[in-house]
Order: C-alpha cells, then sequence, then structure tokens
C-alpha cells in the first residue's frame, strides 16, 4: 500500500485541518489514506487493521466531517465505560472549534438531557440502546454512528446489545452512516455485507511487529532473527527485565487476578533496583484508597513506587486510571494485567508477554484462550513514535508446548467473529424493548427484525421463529406483554417499565415476586438476595471455607428468604448460595464493614465491591420502580438502601454523606464527634472540624462554606459523641 496523503489534503472545512495540525496530525498511515477519504465521502465503512495504526482518527476524522458541515449528531459507541473516556478525552481536543462532546454511559433509565445540546455523544452499547428504548428526540438528528471495537460483536454479553442498537438505527435512518472500526479479524466481509458497507483492510503498522515464542533462554521470532535472554529459574522475570534494561516497558497479561497481583509484589524489590518509581503523597493517598486506606490500595502503592503495577477488575476507577497514565508516561515499567486490558484501551509497550494461553471457565472448565484474544494482547506492542519495532512473546513449557504455540497462535489467523444472538436468554430483554418502543408489533415483525441483524445474515436462522414465540410466551405469561388477533403483539405497563429500566425481564419477575412476599420489617439481607438472586448481578463464587457462614445464615433466615433455591438441585443451590455471598457482601458494606475486611473475607478487591454495589443499587432502584406497580408500601421501604447502598452506610449517616466531599469513612468521623447531621456544622469551629479524623483543612472550610457558617468558634451541641462501633464482617461471625 503505497499511498501517500497529507492531512491538509482531506475534503474537511478548513478549522478542522487546522485544529488536526496542531494535534500533530500532518501525514496519514497508509490504512488511513484508504479509509478516510472513503470515511469523508458519507459512505458505509469497516475498517479492520492492525492495534495501533491509526483507526481512531478514521472516526475522528469523520466525526468532524458529519459536525461542521453536515450539521448532524454523532453518536461514538464503545464497549467499555473506560474506552468512553479515553475517546471523550480525546475528542475534547476539539472544543476550541466549538464542538461540544458529552460521554453518556450511565443512569440506564433517563434520556439525559446533557445530550440535546451536544454535537458527539460517546456511549457504550447498553447506554445507546437505553437511549433508544426512550425514544430520545435528539436520535432522529444523528447523522454518523460510529461503532468502536466492532469485533466484540462475538462477546456474549457485550455483542448482541451492540448488535441490536445498530441494526435499530439503520433501520430507522437509511440515510445513516455507519464507521466500524475493528481489530484485524477473519471474516471482515461479512461485517461489511450485513452493513453494506465498504471494507478497508490491512496489516500494514507503524512500527513491526515480531512474534515469537520463548524457550530455554531464547525468543524464537517467527521471520526475524531470535534473542537471546540468558537461561535462569524464572523466565518470565528474564523477559521483563531484560526489556527494562534496554530502556523499554512491559505488559504481561496473565490468566488470573491473583496472579497479576501475587507476581507483581513478587517482583517489585527487583523492579526496584531497576527502575524507582517515588510516589508523591498525593499519589500514595490516591493509589491506597484516600480516605478509606485498604491493605490492597497499600499493596498497589508499594508496587508502584519500585516501577511496577497490577492491573485488573479488583482496582478501582482511580486507581486504574493511575496506573495507565503512570505507564503512559514511563514511571510505570512493568504492568501485569488480565486480558481486560487490551480490550481497547490505548497502552502500548515496547515488549508484551503473555504467560498464559488458557483460562478457567465457569462453564467448561480450564480453556484455550480464543486466537483473536492473543492477538489483540500481543497487538499492544511497539509504541508509535518511540520503538522502531515491538515484540510479543509467548512463554512455552517445553518444546512441544513451543511448536504448539508457534503454529496455533503466532503464525495462526484469528477466528472469525460470531453472532451471540441467537438464544432465547439474550432474545428475551432485546425482543421485550422491540415490542415496547414499538419497533414491531407481531412475531412476524421481530423475526424480520433479527433477519436484519448480524445473526441474520451469516445463519439460516433455523429455529429463530421457535424461540422467539418460546420468549414471547414468557412475556405473556409474566404480565409484560399481551397478544392479540391477527398475531398482533402489544406491551403492557410492567413489561414498558421493564424495558425502560434495561433490565433482564428474568430479573424483573424475581424483583416482582419478591416485592409481592415483602413487609416491613424484612431484614436487609433477605432484600439484597433477591437482588443478587437476578441474572443481572455477577454474583461472588462461594469458597469452601464461606460455606459454614452462609449455610448459618440459610438456616437462620429458612422460610423467610423472598426467593427460595430447590433443595434438590445442586446447581440451582449454588446459585443460591453464590447470591447469598454476595447479599452479605452488600450488606457488610451498607453496615459500613470497613474495605479490607470486606476483600479479606471474601476473597476480593476493592472494584469488586464498587461494581457490585453499583450494579445492585440499579436494580434496588428497579425494584422500587416495580414495587409502584405490585406493592407501592415496600417502596418507602426501599428508597433509603439505595443511598445506603451507594456511600456504605447505616441510615443515620444518610444525611451527611450528601455533603460533598463526604463519605462513609468522613461521614463516621463527623457523626462520632457528635455531627449529626447539616446543621451541626453550624456549632463547630473550622479548626476542629479540619482537626477530625480524614477531614483536614481544606475539607472543614468547604463544609463551612456549604452551611454558611460563620469561620468563629461556636459551641458544639451537649449531645455525647457516639462512639464507633467495631466493624466485623459477618461472615467472620460464623
Amino acid at each position: 500500500m503505497g499511498l501517500s496523503v497529507r492531512t491538509d489534503e482531506l475534503n474537511l472545512p478548513r478549522e478542522a485541518l487546522d485544529a488536526l495540525k496542531r494535534q500533530g496530525f500532518d501525514e496519514l498511515y497508509p490504512p488511513q489514506a484508504e479509509a478516510v477519504p472513503k470515511a469523508l465521502s458519507g459512505k458505509n465503512l469497516v475498517v479492520s487493521i492492525p492495534t495501533a495504526s491509526g483507526k481512531s482518527f478514521i472516526g475522528y476524522a469523520a466525526a468532524l466531517k458529519t459536525v461542521l458541515e453536515r450539521h448532524r449528531k454523532v453518536l461514538y459507541i464503545v464497549p467499555l465505560k473506560a474506552l468512553a473516556s479515553e475517546k471523550r478525552d480525546d475528542l475534547d481536543s476539539f472544543a476550541d472549534l466549538g464542538i461540544k462532546v458529552v460521554m453518556s454511559t450511565g443512569d440506564l433509565d433517563s434520556e439525559d438531557r446533557r445530550i440535546q445540546d451536544a454535537d458527539i455523544v460517546v456511549a457504550t452499547s447498553e447506554k445507546a440502546d437505553s437511549l433508544m428504548r426512550h425514544r430520545s428526540a435528539w436520535m432522529d438528528e444523528v447523522g454518523l454512528v460510529i461503532a468502536d471495537e466492532i469485533h466484540l460483536i462475538h462477546d456474549p454479553g457485550r455483542g448482541p446489545t451492540l448488535e441490536v442498537a445498530l441494526t435499530k438505527m439503520i433501520r430507522k435512518s437509511r440515510d445513516l452512516q455507519v464507521i466500524a472500526l475493528s481489530a484485524t479479524i477473519s471474516n471482515a466481509l461479512d461485517l461489511a455485507m450485513w452493513l453494506d458497507a465498504d471494507l478497508v483492510t490491512s496489516e500494514w503498522r507503524p512500527t513491526v511487529l515480531k512474534e515469537g515464542v520463548f524457550l530455554d533462554g531464547r525468543i524464537f521470532f517467527d521471520g526475524h532473527d531470535d534473542v537471546i535472554i540468558g537461561e535462569g529459574k524464572e523466565p518470565l522475570w528474564m523477559i521483563v527485565a531484560d526489556t527494562v534494561r534496554k530502556g523499554g516497558q512491559c505488559i504481561v497479561f496473565v490468566n488470573s487476578r491473583r496472579s497479576t497481583e501475587s507476581l507483581a509484589s513478587k517482583h517489585s524489590k527487583d523492579m526496584r533496583e531497576l527502575s524507582p518509581n517515588p510516589l508523591s503523597e498525593k499519589d500514595v493517598r490516591l493509589l491506597e484508597g484516600d480516605a478509606d486506606t485498604t491493605s490492597f490500595g497499600k499493596k498497589l502503592a508499594s508496587c508502584v513506587k519500585c516501577g511496577v503495577a497490577f492491573h485488573n477488575a479488583g482496582l478501582t476507577y482511580s486507581q486504574r486510571r493511575y496506573v495507565e497514565d503512570a505507564f503512559r508516561k514511563g514511571e510505570i515499567k512493568c504492568i501485569f494485567a488480565t486480558p481486560t486490558l487490551a480490550a481497547g484501551i490505548n497502552l502500548p509497550a515496547r515488549r508484551v508477554v503473555v504467560r498464559d494461553t488458557g483460562r478457567f471457565e465457569s462453564n467448561s472448565g480450564y480453556s484455550p484462550i480464543p486466537v483473536m484474544e492473543i492477538k489483540q494482547m500481543c497487538g499492544r506492542a511497539g509504541r508509535p513514535g518511540y520503538d522502531p519495532y515491538g515484540e510479543s512473546v509467548l512463554i512455552a513449557k517445553n518444546e512441544d508446548d513451543a511448536r504448539h504455540l508457534m503454529n496455533d497462535y503466532v503464525r495462526c489467523s484469528s477466528e472469525n467473529i460470531m453472532s451471540k444472538l441467537g438464544n432465547e436468554i439474550v432474545l428475551r430483554s432485546h425482543i421485550l424493548g422491540l415490542i415496547a418502543t414499538g419497533d414491531v408489533g407481531s412475531e412476524e415483525d421481530i423475526v424480520d427484525f433479527i433477519g436484519d441483524t448480524f445473526f441474520g445474515s451469516e445463519s439460516s436462522m433455523l429455529g429463530v421463529e421457535s424461540a422467539v414465540e418460546n420468549v414471547v410466551d414468557f412475556l405473556a405469561s409474566e404480565g409484560m406483554v399481551q397478544r392479540s388477533g391477527n398475531d398482533s403483539v402489544t406491551v403492557l405497563p410492567f413489561g414498558k417499565r421493564v424495558s425502560d429500566l434495561y433490565i433482564d425481564p428474568k430479573s424483573a419477575v424475581i424483583l416482582r415476586d419478591a416485592v409481592m412476599k415483602m413487609k416491613q420489617d424484612t431484614d436487609d439481607i433477605l432484600i439484597l438476595h433477591a437482588i443478587a438472586s437476578t441474572p443481572d448481578v455477577m454474583t461472588l463464587y462461594p469458597r469452601k471455607k464461606d460455606m459454614d457462614g452462609l449455610f448459618a445464615l440459610e438456616e437462620k433466615y429458612s422460610g423467610r428468604f423472598l426467593t427460595d433455591a430447590d433443595e434438590d438441585d445442586n446447581y440451582s443451590m449454588e446459585l443460591f448460595m453464590a447470591a447469598l455471598k454476595t447479599a452479605v457482601l452488600l450488606d457488610n458494606w451498607m453496615s459500613e464493614v470497613d474495605e479490607d475486611t470486606i476483600t479479606d473475607s471474601m476473597g476480593i478487591g476493592p472494584g469488586d465491591i464498587r461494581s457490585r454495589v453499583e450494579k445492585a443499587e440499579w436494580l434496588m432502584y428497579a425494584m422500587t420502580e416495580i414495587a409502584r406497580l405490585f406493592n407501592p408500601p415496600a417502596e418507602k421501604r426501599m428508597r433509603p438502601m439505595m443511598t445506603r447502598l451507594r456511600y456504605g452506610v447505616k441510615s443515620e449517616l444518610i444525611e451527611l454523606v450528601s455533603l460533598k466531599g463526604v463519605g462513609r469513612v468522613r461521614a463516621r468521623s463527623l457523626f462520632d464527634a457528635g455531627i449529626r447531621n447539616t446543621a451541626d456544622l453550624m456549632y463547630v469551629d473550622v479548626g476542629k472540624l479540619a482537626a477530625l479524623p480524614k477531614i483536614g483543612p481544606a475539607l472543614a472550610r468547604s463544609l463551612k462554606e456549604h452551611v454558611g457558617s460563620p469561620p468563629e468558634e461556636m459551641p458544639l451541641p451537649e449531645d455525647a459523641p457516639v462512639p464507633a462501633e467495631v466493624k466485623q464482617s459477618r461472615l467472620s461471625e460464623f
């Protein structure tokens, strides 16, 4: 591909060209030179090119064209919230052109009024689909949809939602331009045919990627000279140390979170001798968790001080963002990560090491990782502008393993991507959404819609009619839709609310049944267990050592649970116990058990707490909305629990956590000092307020300003401070 195109030759408004040049975009990479003119012409386009070869620029150029010349909105769909933040930050650089960018990834039961005035909306596929369910008026103004990382359409969790959202938009607006950006995949043509799009494929990269296998002290590269590392007891560390000594950075992918943490901790001392990374007090506080310091955070901070880090789902958002930014700055030399780091986030390294090519799957045991995922990891090797090449290395155990890795991964093409839409569990939510929005009015319409999806384009549709019939039967039997003559299907109030809430209809049934059993004195943990029993919640796996405590709880509340297990069904009982452990986690959180105790007793990280809490808070909201339909008194019982879940506090702290900068730890500090509500802040001197644990001068001043209090000292109320309670994990009681 010998195309050479300068940015200022593109068919874009002058102000856009000037903005691109200011950001350092002077000359296009060869794949960009082929793709960008097509994108600017208004054609649908599928781009399948390697990681780091400039996919994002293609989308950005088309977005500028759409906003500045066509005066239409742009919807930029990404698979992950972390990637949404990255794209929003990139696109914000065009603010001087008057372009307003909004990121929308949160509340799935709202239209997000900020979007009406936005030019570019960055959203996850779930949020995009939710916005369409709410019939947001601004959707009619969208002229371009960019589907980033569209190869993730094969992901069983995220893929069907993206597929359905794109199908809705294409059917709704025939003049809509769709640009799909993908890593290199084998059947990109199938995607292009589905989207009626031109296809641009390339193997070109800005840096040469050397792919190889490590064995016996040597990296055997396919098509390149071998590299001798040397022999030793720990091949992994030898490869990492060799990278750092040569002035490079390294990402090591392993198959479990525990491995990321143990390896980072194990090698932190070794790394400190190679590349120490002094941290400021502010950095330490951020990594440790600021107000609520945890051993997990301390472990991370200790590693980062030595120039190494771990990256997994246990990290909080701020911890994850810090690690990524520090790696980009070169302050961290090596990250031990789970494969999620490879999913679209721009984080290149000189050398990428893949230790594990297999992992444990809940349904199938230990299974090989697909070639596509390994290629995604390896594609992170090579930093454009820093390295002339990148190296990806798979670690072999012996000669037979080396041959397997070379033939089945290094020299092997990625698998074809396949739709995951074609099963009833996935279909029930999307079919309800289609009926609720009026996109379909009959079972025949539903089948026609599915025929327009990627699933419909690649399959014979055998069994689809039967699956649709079964889903509609379920929705009708649960009072969400109703059938009438002439094959028509219409939504009922319960179904419409479930669709707007964007939860699995099966979850809604579980929550409805639980609400109808609820009483005013129903224990919190029973409500939490009902929420954790829904398919929308990723439950915690009960370990052997958890079981005594869980069985004790099951016996204590026997006959009072809002959802029950089939005691004769081992699988049902396993799900029940997993939900119960998750409920214990949530109950601990709302009871102000400190994070260290929770993470240690549950065997999880702080990020796991946040992810479960976030999902549970949403389902608690959904449960209150369902209660309004079926048991209104129960709504009042649950409303305070939403705030308690969000902040992790007992009822007495609800007013205090409403204050800016005050979370669960600081609220408890205030309460224990006799400050029970915002009015009490009037009666405490700012200096004494600042002296309280975890408060400090800046927050003290902010709190006093909030209540409009004078700076001079005022007497405290006569109420004696409430002593802090001893906080124990509920599991530890048994």
